[in-house]
This record gives structure tokens, sequence and C-alpha cells, in this order.
């Protein structure tokens, strides 16, 4: 009987994507199984089309709807993930929403993530095992811990999107914008950030991009679908002088799959702490990422090839340092 499993990511998109080392693990331990992942809407998209993923299921962040319509929507899922009769489960997160998800599952094996909040009974005893919380470790590492929990081996630590999926997306990309047609000729700039503490600054950026235009590169901007990320890219390129025929703004216009297309097509990525330096390490691409609030520790991108310049205040990152590891970079 092959072996079902479901893992709740109730976070960002970065942190679904990051799930992918367990998503492929589990298959080498089971390679008939069936994997779900159960994670809020919207932010499963990065691993649509993946072969070892059997079904991504959308919950909502939150609802306006009345109390007795949400209630009747967890009592739809909670059903639905009982009639899975699944055999594993991994909760990495640690929201109070998901212990009635556990006990819906039934008496299979279960494991949460800890949390010094959540040193209570109601949460310890609604899952077989409670694996320890990053530390000073990667993410990365903290979920496949998850899987050792429940008695499953690692077998690697690799973080790698499928690249046939993303062969399809560029080629699609090359049609609409011929602007990539010789590819690894330009570099990609994910400037924007839902999180106003993970910015940079505007016309430090500007300035960054003339620079990579006066070293003969091209360069394609990106940004999320929401309308104040667009906005912040159309002003830091006001602030850019030469963005004439060298600069693509797809702000607001791809997919998480074209961005990892975009991505891997290119020279190499420069962005912030978000999605896109993740989907960078994960098509095995050169990368400089900007690190301020957050823990590098981590949220670096799991690379060999990522970079990363953390300050507290990403006021104090001058462009001369990000400038110095284009440099150094091994690219053609």
């Amino acid at each position: 009987m092959n072996k079902k499993f479901l893992i709740v990511i109730l976070r960002f998109h970065g942190d679904v994507l990051l799930t992918k080392p367990m998503v492929d693990n589990i298959k080498l331990n089971f390679p008939e199984g069936e994997i779900d992942l159960l994670v809020y809407e919207g932010t499963g998209s990065v691993l649509e089309g993946d072969k070892n993923i059997a079904e991504i299921i959308e919950i909502e962040t939150g609802s306006k709807k009345n109390i007795l319509l949400r209630i009747k929507d967890e009592i739809n899922l909670w059903k639905k993930l009982n009639s899975r009769k699944y055999d594993y489960a991994f909760f990495l997160t640690t929201q109070w929403r998901v212990v009635p998800m556990s006990w819906a599952i039934g008496n299979v094996m279960k494991a949460a993530v800890d949390d010094k909040k959540r040193k209570k009974n109601l949460w310890i005893k609604s899952f077989s095992k409670i694996f320890p919380e990053a530390q000073d470790n990667h993410i990365v590492k903290r979920n496949l811990l998850a899987l050792e929990s429940l008695g499953l081996k690692i077998f690697n630590e690799d973080l790698t999107l499928d690249p046939s999926i993303l062969d399809i997306e560029f080629k699609a990309l090359k049609k609409d914008y011929p602007f990539l047609t010789n590819q690894n000729s330009y570099c990609v700039i994910h400037p924007s950030s839902r999180r106003e503490k993970k910015l940079w600054d505007k016309e430090k950026f500007g300035r960054l991009i003339n620079l990579l235009i006066e070293k003969d590169l091209s360069v394609v901007v990106t940004s999320g679908p929401d309308l104040h990320e667009i906005e912040y890219v159309e002003e830091i390129l006001k602030k850019a002088d030469s963005v004439d025929k060298k600069v693509l703004n797809l702000a607001g216009k791809t997919s998480l799959l074209d961005l990892a297309a975009l991505i891997k097509g290119s020279k190499f990525f420069i962005g912030l702490d978000s999605v896109a330096s993740h989907i960078a390490a994960s098509v095995d691409k050169e990368s400089i990422t900007l690190f301020g609030p957050s823990n590098p520790v981590n949220w670096k991108p799991w690379s060999d090839k990522a970079q990363i310049i953390a300050r507290e205040d990403l006021r104090q990152i001058e462009i001369k340092d990000v400038m110095s590891l284009v440099d150094e970079m091994p690219v053609k």
C-alpha cells in the first residue's frame, strides 16, 4: 500500500519553496508515496507541476466571511484531510489552527515544530513528535529534521526545481519578450518586498542598474503582483539614467515559475531577502542577496553560489559593496 504524506506550511512563498528538499527526500524514502502540501492561497504556485507533489491544498489566510461560513470552511477542510487517509503529517508552522487539522487526520505519525509559546499539553499531545525550531540552523535543515523525527532517512539536502518545467516556461517568455532571445546575456534584479523593512534605497538601486549597463549587461527588473511593488520598480527606473533598450521592466508581469525561468536563463541575480532569492538558489544561479532584519543564518539562500550582504540597517549597504561581488562572480 502506498504511503500518503501531508506537509502543512502556512507562511509565505519562500517558506513553501524551502519544503522542496523535504518533498524530494520523502520520495527517495517512499518512491510510490503521495505527497500533499497544505498552504495559504497562492503561496504554492512555485511548486505547481512538480511531479513529486500529488496535490496542493490551498486555504485562506483570513476571511471576510461571517463566523458560521468560516467554521463551515474549516469543517470541510477537516473532512478532506480525513478522507485522504495520510500515514505521515508534518506541521512546519505553529498556528493553533493546525491542531484540529491534526485531530482530523487521525491517529497517524505526526510531527510539529517546537515553539516557546506552545509549551502546553494541548499542543504537545496533538502530535507524535515535536522537533526543534531552527535556532542556529537553516530552515531547510529544520525541515529535514522533521522527517528524521518520524524515522525517515535524509539522502540529500538539495533545493532544485525541475529544469524541464522551467525550460518550457522560458521558451514561452522568449516568444513574448524578444529581449530575452540571447540567453545568459542579462541579469535579473528583484528590488521589491512586501515588507518595508526589507527594502533597500531606491536611488541606490537606480544607480546600480546604471553601473550594470555600463558593464555591457542588460537588466530584467521584476516584482510581485501588488501595485505598490510595481510602482516601487517604476520609481527605481526613473532614477536610472540609461534604461532605454538595456532594461526590461517585468514588474508584476511574471508568475513565480516565470521568475524561476528568467533567473535560470540569466547571468546572475540580485535581490532582497525574499522568495526570488530562494528561487535563484533553486535554479543553481549565482546571486547576491541584501539582508536587513532577517537572520541570514536561518534564511540565507540555500546554495553555494549565493552571496549575501547583511546589515541590520539596509541603508548601510553601499553600491560598491554590491558591485564588488558582481566583479567577483565567475560568470562569462
